[in-house]
């Protein structure tokens, strides 16, 4: 975080309307999801958490992670790709969503909301990435890195766990 943000978690649904809708539309544009920003709206109203930055001045959403609840059969098969037991995870939620706005990156922002979403955490949780700095922000808030990385759309995806 930076003097040019301030930091804001919660429920999704307490965001009024346009914040929503700005999530949704920063995510999509992150490429973080395939699919419109109708679809993403549907997926985040059943977020357990949602962490974000916004501009000091002008209070534009600029980073965005959230603690997710994915389906069983994505859950199983990020599991099985990387080789990794399922056991204690079978109905594990997920750190994901974690982007950063073009104009505001390398401005090291993801690192403080992954810890946003981790101080949440209060039960086993993992996270994919193909990210050299999630895996970084991952490790130091606690997450340990499990199974074989496998060939993702864009790289190579790694499983990260974390029990609290």
């Amino acid at each position: 975080m930076t003097e040019e943000t301030y930091p804001w978690a919660g429920t999704f649904t307490d965001l009024p309307a346009a914040d929503q809708i700005a999530v949704a539309q920063l995510v999509v544009r992150g490429k973080a999801v395939i699919g419109t920003v109708d679809d993403l709206l549907a997926r985040l109203r059943r977020t357990r958490c949602v962490a974000l930055l916004r501009e000091t001045v002008g209070d534009r959403i600029v980073a965005v992670a959230a603690w997710k609840q994915p389906a069983a059969t994505y859950r199983r098969g990020n599991f099985m790709a990387a080789s990794a037991p399922i056991a204690g995870f079978e109905s594990a939620p997920e750190l994901g969503y974690v982007v950063i706005a073009p104009d505001m990156r390398g401005k090291q922002l993801s690192g403080g909301l992954v810890d946003a979403i981790v101080a949440q955490i209060t039960e086993p949780t993992f996270a994919t990435t193909d990210s050299p700095t999630m895996r970084n922000n991952l490790k130091r808030s606690g997450f340990a890195q499990v199974g074989n990385e496998w060939q993702g759309k864009k790289g190579m995806l790694s499983l990260w766990t974390i029990t609290p």
